[in-house]
C-alpha cells in the first residue's frame, strides 16, 4: 500500500484546552445558578448540571494562601481540610464569570466557571477518550510527515505527536540514513530509555543474532520487551537501508483488537486480563524476565498495557483451572491479530523513521530474502509519557490553569 501525506495540521485530532477556552469565551453562556447539598453543589447552566464536592473545591483554592504563586503547587496541606466543610449559610454566589464560596472555615474562594468546565469530573466519560481513534485494514495510510519539519517547525511536531495519541504510529519519512540519527532524533522529541540491550539497537540479517527479528523469517505482530514489568512504551524504527524482496511491515492496532474482544468475548477478555504469563529476551550477558497478564486495565476499565510476543512466551504456570479457558481465549486473539481485518501492510522505504505506542500498536513484518539487497534498521526506545509532555509544552498547556480565573502559573 502506498503511504502519502495526510495533511496533518497541529489541530487534527483533538480540542486542546485553549482552543476550548477560546469557544467558551465567544459563546454566550447560559445563566447559571447553585445549588447546595450535603456534601457537594451542583451547577445548573442551560441543559447542562456539573456537581463538585465541598472538599474537592477547598482542596483546589487558587488563592495566595492555598497556593505557591510562582509555581502553582498546593501550600494547603490536603489532610487540613475539616472533615465537615461546607459552605456557610448564604455563602455561595454565582454570576456569568464565577462561583464564590464563603466556607464554615473562615475561608474565602473563587472559582472560574470556564475551569470547572474544564475539570468538571461529574459529566466524564470512564472509557472513551476522544483523542483516541482505533483503526483496522481499512485505515487508509499511517500519517506521515518530513524529517526536516518534525524537526525545524514546532507546529508539524504536534501535528506528528498529536497523530501518535491518536494513532498509535506515525511515518518520518526521508530521516537522513547515517548512523545514530534515531537516537538524535528521539532526544529532539524526548529522552531514549536505556535496557539492558544496545541504547542503539541494529536490527541486520544475523544467523547468529540473539533475537527473531536477526532473522529473515516472517515476524508476526508483537510488542517489544514484554519481559519488563513496565515495558517500554514507544519504540523508534529508522530504516537506513531497506532494499530486500519482501519484509513488508505489519501494524495492528492492538487497542481496536481488545475493544472488539471485549465486546464479543467478555469472558476471554477477562481470562487475559487475570492470567498472569512470563515473557523473557536474553542474550549471552543480560537477561530480561516478567510475568504480568497480557492486558493491564487502569482504575477507570481503560485498556493501560497490551502486551504481545508469541515468540518470548515460557510456559504458563497459571491454576490448572485457567490453563484451557487461557488458551482458548489466547488463540482467539492470535487468531484476531493476525486477520486481515486488523492488519496494515505496506512497504517502508530507506529514510523512514516509524514510531509506534508499543502500549498498544503490535508490529511485525513478513519474511524476506536477504540475497536480494540490504536491509539495516536501528531503533531506540522511549517512553509515550515523554512525548505527550512535549506535545503540552509545544501547545502552551503544561501550566496550570488557576481555578481563581488568574494568570497561568
Amino acid at each position: 500500500m502506498l503511504l502519502v501525506n495526510v495533511g496533518w495540521s497541529s489541530e487534527t485530532g483533538s480540542a486542546n484546552r485553549e482552543r476550548l477556552m477560546t469557544e467558551q469565551e465567544t459563546t454566550t453562556r447560559p445563566a447559571t445558578s447553585v445549588k447546595r447539598g450535603d456534601r457537594h453543589l451542583s451547577l445548573t447552566s442551560g441543559d447542562r448540571e456539573s456537581s463538585f464536592h465541598y472538599v474537592w473545591l477547598r482542596d483546589n483554592c487558587w488563592c495566595d494562601e492555598c497556593r505557591v504563586a510562582q509555581s502553582g503547587e498546593r501550600r494547603l496541606f490536603t489532610a487540613d481540610i475539616p472533615d465537615d466543610i461546607a459552605p456557610v449559610e448564604q455563602g455561595l454566589d454565582v454570576d456569568e464569570t464565577a462561583l464564590r464560596v464563603a466556607w464554615n472555615d473562615g475561608h474565602h474562594s473563587s472559582y472560574d466557571l470556564t475551569w470547572l468546565d474544564v475539570h468538571d469530573y461529574s459529566n466524564r466519560a470512564d472509557r472513551v477518550d476522544p483523542r483516541v481513534t482505533h483503526w483496522g485494514s481499512t485505515l487508509s495510510s499511517v500519517p506521515r510527515f518530513e524529517h526536516d519539519e518534525v524537526i525545524a517547525d514546532p507546529n508539524v511536531q504536534m501535528a506528528y505527536l498529536q497523530a501518535v495519541r491518536e494513532y498509535g504510529a506515525a511515518i518520518v519519512s526521508n530521516t537522513p540514513s547515517v548512523d545514530g540519527e534515531v537516537e538524535r532524533f528521539a532526544e529532539s522529541i524526548g529522552h531514549v530509555r536505556e535496557t539492558a540491550f544496545e541504547r542503539v539497537h541494529n536490527v541486520r540479517h544475523d544467523p547468529q543474532g540473539y533475537n527473531v527479528a536477526h532473522t529473515s523469517l516472517e515476524l508476526k505482530p508483537h510488542s517489544d520487551l514484554p519481559s519488563y514489568h513496565w515495558p517500554p512504551s514507544i519504540q523508534l524504527l529508522h530504516f537506513l537501508v531497506n532494499e530486500t524482496t519482501g519484509g513488508e511491515t505489519v501494524l495492528v492496532d492492538g487497542w481496536a483488537v481488545l475493544n472488539d474482544l471485549r465486546r464479543d468475548n467478555p469472558a476471554a477478555f477477562d481470562t487475559l486480563c487475570r492470567v498472569p504469563v512470563t515473557f523473557q529476551l536474553f542474550s549471552d550477558d543480560e537477561d530480561t524476565r516478567a510475568t504480568a497478564p497480557i492486558v493491564q486495565l487502569d482504575t477507570a476499565g481503560r485498556i493501560q498495557i497490551f502486551r504481545f510476543s508469541n515468540q518470548l512466551a515460557l510456559p504458563l504456570d497459571a491454576a490448572f483451572t485457567d490453563v484451557g479457558d487461557f488458551y482458548d481465549a489466547y488463540r482467539t486473539l492470535g487468531r484476531m491479530i493476525d486477520s486481515d481485518t486488523y492488519r496494515l501492510q505496506f512497504k517502508t522505504e530507506s529514510g523512514d523513521l516509524l514510531t509506534v505506542h508499543s502500549h498498544r500498536v503490535l508490529h511485525g513484518r513478513k519474511a524476506f530474502d536477504p540475497a536480494s539487497g540490504a536491509r539495516h534498521l536501528q531503533d531506540v526506545y522511549m517512553e509515550y509519557d515523554d512525548l505527550m509532555d512535549r506535545l503540552n509544552v509545544l501547545s502552551g498547556t503544561h501550566k496550570p490553569m488557576p481555578s481563581n480565573g488568574g494568570g497561568a502559573a
